[in-house]
């Protein structure tokens, strides 16, 4: 097998590499990033090559052979510069996803893998518990706009390509050594919302890499959800292991939260803080049972592992 990683340099990228250089069936993978991404050292069966540049350049040529493309570029909205520019960021996020697909059908390529979110669904207070692939998506910000926008363009190709196979993955906040800033603060701190018992899932980045492998090489289609077991609420995630935790008002935090958005990209999208008052709780079972996944560190190692 032939692979194409689209946001290699990125969170989950870095971790997909080294998990899709150990998989026998694949012999080359090509990563393709603006910045260079670490390659997995030699010696496995696969041949890494990165290939750094913007993929609104992209041509059938540069994916020349691949058979499978992993499109995990995203861009995330932020701090300075055109960060700022919702209908940039738009462009960046949904159009040229689709230029992106549109380009790799044309090389040849016939399995597109696209990592979505969990905030396809909201949160929002309402949400049942849990949530299944089957219910309907309700974005609450601009990010989680975007990946059902994305989501929306990929099933509609598959519609006029059916020759090619379309997996979806919508993992919740992935943690771990190479995750968003903001995400690592929460979970190493013990700060938290005040009344935050709604019950939330998290991931860790090999398991969510290891998600985006099996979907690879068993190239099985379909939308899956992925999530750390058991749920836990933010507060359980402060206290976990701690005499004391430190409840900040929901209304504070959206107050200021903006202001940190302004002034870095590490403070993550505003939206985000919406979504603190629903539950976010996944049904994992279709991946499971038809990509054979199943999380190996939990809700309680995740936090572990971060905090040591």
């Amino acid at each position: 097998m032939h692979i194409a990683v689209t946001g290699a340099a990125g969170c989950v990228g870095q971790a997909l590499l080294p998990a899709l250089a150990r998989e026998p069936a694949i012999l080359r993978i090509l990563a393709l990033d603006r910045t260079p991404p670490a390659l997995p050292p030699p010696g496995g069966a696969a041949v890494c090559e990165a290939r750094v540049g913007d993929l609104t350049r992209l041509r059938p040529e540069d994916l020349a052979g691949v058979d499978t493309l992993v499109h995990l570029a995203f861009q995330l909205m932020g701090g300075h510069g055109r960060r700022h520019d919702r209908a940039w960021v738009r462009q960046q996020n949904v159009a040229l996803s689709d230029q992106v697909f549109r380009t790799a059908i044309a090389a040849g390529v016939r399995h597109l893998v696209f990592l979505s979110s969990a905030a396809v669904y909201g949160p929002w207070p309402d949400s049942p518990q849990p949530l299944t692939e089957d219910h309907p998506t309700r974005p609450r910000f601009p990010y989680a706009e975007d990946k059902v926008a994305v989501e929306q363009a990929l099933r509609a190709l598959a519609r006029e390509h059916p020759e090619c196979r379309v997996t979806i993955l919508r993992p919740p906040a992935i943690v771990g050594p190479h995750a968003h800033p903001l995400l690592l603060q929460i979970a190493r701190g013990r700060f938290y919302p005040a009344g935050g018992e709604q019950p939330v899932q998290i991931l860790w980045e090999d398991d969510a890499a290891a998600a985006i492998a099996r979907s690879v090489t068993t190239r099985t289609q379909g939308t899956f959800n992925l999530g750390a077991e058991p749920a836990w609420s933010l507060r359980a995630m402060a206290r976990h292991r701690r005499r004391w935790g430190v409840p900040v008002p929901l209304g504070l935090i959206r107050a200021l939260h903006p202001l940190a958005w302004r002034l870095s990209a590490r403070a993550g999208d505003p939206g985000w803080v919406r979504g603190l008052d629903g539950p976010l709780v996944l049904d994992c079972t279709r991946a499971r049972e038809q990509l054979g996944w199943t999380p190996r560190v939990s809700t309680a190692a995740c936090l572990e592992r971060l905090r040591h």
